[in-house]
C-alpha cells in the first residue's frame, strides 16, 4: 500500500488499517556542513491539511539541529515523525511527537501576520554533522515528514491496563534508613533534647514512615550504611573512610559499626539530609522552614542536589528586599547559590533607583558587577540571544536554571557559580568539538 495518502481515493470512511501516514519531504539542496545559528528554513508545505515549515540551524559544536513551526492559524493536535536516512534507507537521525509520552503533539495557532512565533518543537543535537556528508545525495539533504490527524485514530480500541510492578530499589533503600540492626556506620550528634521523629511520609505516599533517631542525655545516634554514603555524599563517605582506616590502624578488628561524631550541624538539620540520602522526599513545608539550615548542611555533605532543591525554595518563599538583598547577596555568594544570586541581582537592576544611597556596596563580592551586567543585557537584549552569536557567548547571557538544565543533561557536575558553570560548558564545547575535528581528519568524506 502506498504509505502517502495524498495518493489515495477513499469512497467513503476508511477503516483504521486503511487510515495511514501522509509523507512529505522536504528536500535541502546544495546543503553544506557549515550552518547559521538562525538556520535554513524551508517554504511553507502543506500535510494533512495543515501549513508547515522546517529549519535546520547549528546547534552546539558537531549537531545540526531540527525545528517544525504550525504556521496554521488554527491550533491541532497531531503525530508526526521527522527523521533522515542514508542510502540504503536506514535512519540516521529521527524526532517524534511520541517522545515523551506524546507530549509534543500539540501545536498552537500561529498569527498568520507574525509567524516568527510560531508554535514549534525541536531538538537540537538531531543530526551529528560529522555524519551529513554520508546522507547527501548529489548535495541534498532530504529530511522526511510524516503526519497523521489523532482524529484518524480516535476509534482504536486502547489496550487494557497492566499491572506493572515498580523497581523495588528505592523502597528497598528506604527501608534501611535508621536501620540499625543492617547499619556499618553509626552517626553521633551532641544535644540535650529529644529529636521527635515524623510518624508518616512528608509527601503522603505509601513510602516509609521516618524514623526516630535514637536520644541520649548527651547524644542523638543516626545509623546509615557506607556504601549508600560513598555515592550520595562525598563529604561524610571521606569520614566514613577516615573513621574506618583510624579504627584498623588501632588493631579494633571487631564488626560493630563504626562511631563517628558529627559537631557542625543540628540532629534535627542531620536527619533531614540523610533521609534525603536515602530517597525521602522533604515536604515544602520543611524546606521553607529550614531553607538555610538544609543549604548549609547540604553545601557542607556534599548532597548537591537537596542543597539546589532548598536554595530554589528558598528563592521561592523570600522576598527580597532594599533591607535584606546584601545580607542575601554574600549568603549566595558564600554557599555558590547561583540561583539567589541571580534573585538579588534581578531585583538590583530592577529597583536601582531605590537603591542607590540607601545601601553600602563596599563587602560586595567583585563577581557580582559581571552578574551584573549579564542582567542588565538580558533585560535589554531580551531573552533570545543574537543571531550572530556563537554558542559560547549564548552561555553568558543564560540564566542559571538554564545552565543547570545543559549541564545536567550532560552529565556534568550542576553546583558552582555562573562563571564555574559556563566554564564547563564552554570547556566540554571545545572538548566535542575537537572530538568531531579528530573524527573528521580520520575518516574525510567521500
Amino acid at each position: 500500500m502506498n504509505n502517502n495518502t495524498d495518493n489515495v481515493v477513499n469512497v467513503g470512511t476508511p477503516p483504521t488499517k486503511y487510515r495511514e501516514w501522509s509523507t512529505i519531504e522536504v528536500r535541502y539542496h546544495d546543503f553544506g556542513t557549515s550552518l547559521p545559528v538562525a538556520g535554513r528554513y524551508s517554504p511553507q508545505f502543506t500535510c494533512c491539511g495543515y501549513q508547515w515549515r522546517l529549519d535546520i540551524y547549528r546547534f552546539e559544536s558537531g549537531y545540526a539541529g531540527i525545528r517544525i513551526d504550525n504556521l496554521s492559524n488554527e491550533a491541532v493536535d497531531i503525530i508526526w515523525s521527522l527523521c533522515v536516512r542514508d542510502s540504503t534507507g536506514k535512519e540516521v537521525a529521527q524526532f517524534d511527537s511520541e517522545i515523551g509520552g506524546g507530549s509534543k503533539r500539540h501545536f498552537e495557532a500561529c498569527d498568520v501576520n507574525d509567524i516568527t512565533n510560531a508554535d514549534c518543537w525541536g531538538k537540537g543535537d538531531f543530526l551529528k554533522r560529522s555524519t551529513i556528508n554520508n546522507v547527501l545525495e548529489e548535495g541534498t539533504l532530504t529530511v522526511e515528514v510524516r503526519m497523521r490527524l489523532i482524529e484518524a485514530v480516535e476509534d482504536v480500541k486502547p489496550d487494557p491496563p497492566v499491572f506493572i510492578p515498580k523497581n523495588p530499589l528505592n523502597k528497598i533503600i528506604m527501608g534501611m534508613y535508621q536501620d540499625e540492626e543492617s547499619a556499618d556506620i553509626v552517626f553521633e550528634l551532641n544535644t540535650s533534647s529529644e529529636e521527635e521523629g515524623v510518624g508518616s511520609s512528608s509527601n503522603g505516599d505509601s513510602s516509609p514512615i521516618r524514623k526516630r533517631a535514637k536520644t541520649s542525655s548527651s547524644a542523638t545516634t543516626f545509623y546509615a550504611h557506607r556504601l549508600i554514603l560513598e555515592n550520595t555524599s562525598s563529604t561524610l563517605a571521606e569520614l566514613c573512610k577516615t573513621a574506618a582506616s583510624s579504627s584498623s590502624s588501632s588493631g579494633d578488628m571487631t564488626s560493630s559499626p563504626i562511631r563517628i561524631p558529627i559537631t557542625d550541624v543540628k540532629p534535627e538539620t542531620f536527619r533531614h539530609v540523610l533521609y534525603y540520602i536515602y530517597g525521602g522526599k522533604l515536604s515544602e513545608l520543611e524546606l521553607n522552614e529550614n531553607a538555610k539550615e538544609i543549604i548549609d548542611a547540604a553545601d557542607r555533605y556534599g548532597v548537591v542536589s537537596l542543597k539546589l532543591e532548598a536554595e530554589a525554595c528558598y528563592v521561592k518563599s523570600t522576598a527580597i528586599t532594599v533591607e535584606n538583598m546584601i545580607d542575601n547577596l554574600l549568603y549566595a555568594d558564600s554557599k555558590n547559590c547561583a540561583l539567589l544570586k541571580e534573585a538579588v541581582v534581578d531585583f538590583m537592576v530592577s529597583n536601582g533607583n531605590g537603591i542607590l544611597g540607601k545601601v553600602s556596596f563596599d563587602n560586595v563580592p567583585p563577581s557580582t558587577i559581571a552578574d551584573i551586567l549579564t542582567a542588565v543585557t538580558r533585560e535589554r537584549n531580551g531573552s533570545i540571544a543574537n543571531i550572530e552569536e556563537s554558542i559560547e557567548d549564548e552561555f553568558r547571557t543564560m540564566r542559571v536554571s538554564e545552565l543547570r538544565i545543559k549541564l545536567d543533561e550532560k552529565g556534568l557536575d550542576v553546583d558552582g557559580s555562573r562563571e564555574a558553570m559556563i566554564a564547563i560548558l564552554k570547556e566540554e564545547g571545545r572538548t566535542l568539538k575537537q572530538q568531531v575535528d579528530d573524527s573528521e581528519i580520520k575518516s574525510p568524506p567521500v
